[in-house]
């Protein structure tokens, strides 16, 4: 049996039943207009010749333009045979759809949903988990919310759902993204056109400024084929949660040239620097009358005082309050320690200001002056390609990735992250045709990867309250907790709680082989074995079980993971497909390192498998691509707090791309998916994850416990969860449909535009009586002009200013939410030189 404590209602108060009725309307007609707009011609037959050349010269967003993915086999399939769930992204669809973030690409490509990790977007989510980060094909360090990813950097982004294909390693099993940086084109028409050169600049809500300039240049070098490529990008905003003014430097470069003898190279990197971009849990002291009505319970705990004047609440006047247990403060009453409910304690409670008030969505929980995020990172590569007369290729290539971060969030988590990566790989690929009708093509590759990293983090000694604060005040010195960035007289502050050093060595072989019968029928299988050596330790302040501390361990692991897939290429473009694939994967720490615990046990690696099948189809003389899946995959997933639960996820994913005729484009993506944890156990089992709760889930009036912390240490003890819950963070249900228009060349140049719709259902927590965050309707629109070299486009996003939620992902989900921004513009304008 699995309990569900997501309620049926839609939520939303009757003032927005009229944006609602509309934004439905507006998918509808959206749709309807398309089938009208579609030209007779669209259905005649033609040849596939003729029907390329219509697509390069009709192609106005850029949909069909990146038709060939090798980042799942490392082959030279086209996408569309492709036996895979894989959506590409490329740079003009980006331009016009308004992708900025990762959190909008939930509007091209199904499985997706955002993946902000407290309003930073690091990572996106990808079939219920966050997704590893690739730059071309390489995996880069962790990013679980220390920076934002900066997608709008990228010549394209390639969204593989499922597990890590066995050509790149080992990652997570709901997919990965992986970043293609801005390179020069050699080809003969670049070659012609010479230097070029992009600058843009970027206004507005909220004072957004970002400027950006680019230049390639295409040219013969000793007789050979050469590229340069320079891009930067500078960020100086203000944004639309008070508090929080996002900066960034961003830098890139790369270099390719043509090498006798059949041989290739290309080397570049990419630097970015990024501060200002602070986590942020939302709101607190959440209730569906807040959701619902707006209605925020003020009060302010006055039992607990910043005693010396510093501005902040250091352990020891915590302590003084409330004391501690074991080491751990109890300003954090885990369900654990009482079997039961914790009582009710006058040290939480809220005693000044004590009512209700409406509180700007603006206003979260953020304050002025003790915020900290500043993150660095570097990425670099290096590639020689040799390829061979039968046009098979040998590729030796090297990558580097280096990321730093500092985060504080004032409620009292505080990270210090410091990780790199080195990889080195060889591989090989070759494609025979047996006889007429049996077709090989073949992939080898061995690499070898080292990852060191140092993660530093707090909050595993309980100093940490989200609901202390009192938001329609703001933050005061008895709600901001101690960091361990700044120092104290007498070491009264804090330390780190968390100090793991670790480093993983991997040495892995890996073959994919693909047989292709009559050119209809294609079977491919792949594998790979990893050989991990891992060492870590961790001198932290706060280690739950003693035998992890103080020690560097070392493992040794070995992984066998493998994939086997059919598609049959009918000749009507209709092409089914089935794959099934188990792996091994790394279960890492916050900095992608191997957390000291796993190491001691040699139980660093979790098994995960999927089965999909689905279609994929090439239609109206490949004017109509798409794709229909479903899948189930398992896997395991670990909280911050080392606590294991199996998962098991399923769902349906479809995507189409339309090109209705030489003016029109239309396109399509949803998602049905449901993601079920399974059953923990009894409490005392030690089983689930860490669940914080707020104290209403207690019989603990909100008035009495706001200024404390409440929590399950393992989610076998919250009896409606003892039997197995839905992950309900994630929405079961995402639609979006796009249509532009792009005019033909008139007199002074060509104009356009975009409209279009993404619906999220429901979303909220998974204990008894937990809120529910309503549906919502996100509508977008963008007009843009291009008068010889100059470019203009406007965005609007939140055309209907719907007022929505996202839940916060982790720990919080149950005791915070993020009010997302109402209609917003942007302004930008491009020249070419």
């Amino acid at each position: 049996m699995i309990s569900n404590h997501l309620d049926k209602r839609t939520g939303g108060s009757p003032g927005h039943a009229f944006t609602r009725r509309a934004q439905r309307q507006l998918m509808a007609a959206v749709a309807l207009g398309m089938f009208a707009a579609m030209p007779a011609h669209a259905q005649d037959a033609s040849s596939d010749a003729e029907a390329d050349e219509i697509i390069v010269n009709a192609d106005p967003v850029g949909l069909f333009k990146e038709r060939n993915s090798g980042t799942v086999t490392g082959l030279s399939k086209p996408l569309v045979e492709t036996p895979r769930a894989v959506s590409i992204v490329g740079e003009q669809t980006m331009e016009r759809y308004a992708i900025e973030s990762i959190d909008d690409f939930i509007t091209t490509s199904p499985g997706t949903f955002g993946g902000s990790f407290f309003g930073v977007p690091g990572a996106v989510s990808i079939r219920g988990g966050k997704a590893d980060n690739y730059f071309r094909g390489f995996k880069r360090t962790q990013n679980d919310g220390m920076y934002p990813t900066p997608v709008t950097s990228s010549s394209r982004i390639e969204l593989v759902r499922g597990p890590t294909p066995a050509i790149l390693g080992s990652g997570r099993l709901g997919g990965l993204m992986n970043f293609y940086p801005k390179t020069a084109v050699l080809d003969e028409q670049s070659l012609s056109a010479g230097p070029e050169a992009i600058v843009g600049f970027t206004i507005g809500s909220y004072n957004k400024k970002v400027a950006t300039a680019e230049y390639n240049h295409a040219f013969l070098m000793g007789g050979r084929a050469t590229g340069i490529s320079l891009f930067g990008e500078i960020e100086d905003s203000k944004d639309f949660v008070r508090n929080r003014e996002p900066r960034h430097e961003l830098v890139q470069a790369s270099f390719s040239h043509e090498l006798p003898g059949g041989f290739e190279v290309e080397f570049g990197g990419m630097y970015l620097n990024t501060r200002g971009y602070y986590q942020n849990p939302g709101w607190n002291r959440v209730t569906q009358d807040l959701i619902d009505n707006g209605t925020y319970i003020t009060g302010r705990d006055t039992n607990m005082q910043d005693t010396d004047g510093n501005g902040r609440l250091t352990p020891n006047e915590v302590n003084a309050a409330v004391g501690t247990f074991f080491g751990l403060s109890n300003i954090r009453q885990f369900v654990e320690y009482f079997y039961g409910a914790p009582a009710a304690n006058t040290a939480f409670d809220l005693d000044t200001g004590v009512g209700t008030t409406k509180l700007s969505r603006r206003q979260q929980f953020l304050s002025k002056d003790n915020e900290i995020q500043n993150a660095k990172t570097f990425t670099g590569y290096f590639d020689l390609v040799k390829t061979f007369d039968n046009d098979s290729t040998l590729k030796m290539q090297l990558f580097y990735d280096q990321a730093k971060s500092k985060v504080f969030v004032s409620s009292g988590f505080a990270s210090d992250l410091d990780a790199d990566v080195f990889e080195g790989r060889l591989t090989y690929q070759r494609k025979d045709q047996i006889t007429d009708d049996i077709a090989v093509e073949m992939f080898v590759a061995g690499s070898h990867r080292i990852y060191d990293s140092v993660a530093k983090a707090n909050y595993n000694g309980g100093y940490l309250v989200l609901d202390r604060r009192d938001l329609s005040v703001g933050a005061m010195p008895n709600d901001i907790f101690d960091d361990p960035f700044s120092s104290e007289p007498g070491n009264i502050g804090i330390g780190w709680e968390l100090n793991q050093k670790s480093r993983i060595k991997t040495t892995g072989i890996a073959g994919v082989l693909d047989l292709t019968l009559w050119d209809s029928l294609s079977i491919t299988g792949s594998g790979r074995y990893d050989h991990y050596k891992s060492r870590s330790i961790d001198t932290g302040t706060v280690i739950f079980n003693p035998a992890d501390g103080n020690t560097l361990f070392h493992s040794k692991e070995g992984s066998f993971s493998y994939a086997i897939s059919a598609n049959y290429k009918t000749p009507i473009g209709i092409i089914p497909y089935i794959t099934y694939a188990e792996s091994s994967v790394p279960s890492t720490d916050e900095a992608g390192g191997a957390p000291a615990s796993s190491v001691r046990k040699d139980s660093l690696l979790r098994d995960s498998d999927l089965f999909e099948f689905g279609v994929k189809f090439a239609l109206l003389n490949n004017r109509l691509e798409g794709s229909l899946a479903h899948y189930k995959q398992k896997r395991v997933v670990r909280d911050v707090f080392g606590n294991f639960a199996g998962e098991t996820g399923k769902g349906w994913e479809a995507e189409f791309r339309f090109l209705v005729s030489d003016r029109f484009t239309w396109t399509g993506a949803a998602t049905i998916q449901d993601f079920l944890i399974g059953a923990p156990g009894t409490c005392g089992s030690g089983q689930g994850e860490l669940v914080v709760i707020p104290p209403t889930r207690l019989g603990i009036a909100g008035t009495a416990g706001y200024g404390g912390l409440f929590a399950a240490l393992n989610a076998s003890c919250l009896t409606e969860l003892q039997k197995g819950y839905r992950r309900n963070v994630t929405p079961k249900e995402v639609y979006s449909t796009f249509v532009t228009y792009t005019s033909p060349e008139l007199s002074f140049g060509t104009v356009g535009a975009t409209l279009g719709t993404t619906y999220v259902s429901k979303t909220g927590g998974k204990i008894a009586n937990a809120v529910v965050l309503p549906s919502y309707f996100n509508t977008r629109a963008a007009a843009f002009v291009e008068i010889g070299q100059f470019n203009l486009t406007l965005n609007i996003d939140n055309l209907f200013n719907e007022k929505y939620f996202t839940p916060l992902q982790g720990v919080y989900e149950e005791v915070g939410v993020m009010p997302e921004a109402g209609r917003t513009f942007r302004l930008t304008g491009k020249i070419k030189f």
